[in-house]
C-alpha cells in the first residue's frame, strides 16, 4: 500500500502546485513533507524486512500430537501452534 501511496503524495502535491502556483505552497507543501516522511518510513520498513529475512531461523518442526485432553504437553511454550496438522 505504501509503495503506491508514497509516490501518490508527490503526484498530488505536483497537481496542487500546478494549479495553485507558488502562492499555494502551504497547501501542496504539506503533501511534499508527508511524502518525504512516508518515503523514509518505506525505506526503513523495506530495510528491516530484508534484515529479518536474512537472520530468520528455519522453521522447527513440532512433534505431531503431544497434547492430552486439551492440556499442554511438556516442552510446549507460548509459541507452540494451537492447531497441529491432523487435528
Amino acid at each position: 500500500m505504501m509503495c503506491i501511496q508514497t509516490p501518490g503524495s508527490f503526484l498530488w502535491a505536483a497537481s496542487l502546485a500546478a494549479r495553485l502556483g507558488k502562492q499555494g505552497w502551504s497547501a501542496w507543501g504539506v503533501y511534499m513533507v508527508t511524502g518525504c516522511l512516508q518515503g523514509a518510513l518505506l525505506v526503513m520498513a523495506i530495510y528491516f524486512e530484508l534484515q529479518a529475512r536474512k537472520t530468520q531461523k528455519p522453521y522447527r518442526e513440532e512433534p505431531d500430537d503431544q497434547t492430552m485432553n486439551g492440556h499442554a504437553a511438556v516442552g510446549d511454550s507460548e509459541e507452540t501452534p494451537l492447531l497441529r496438522a491432523g487435528d
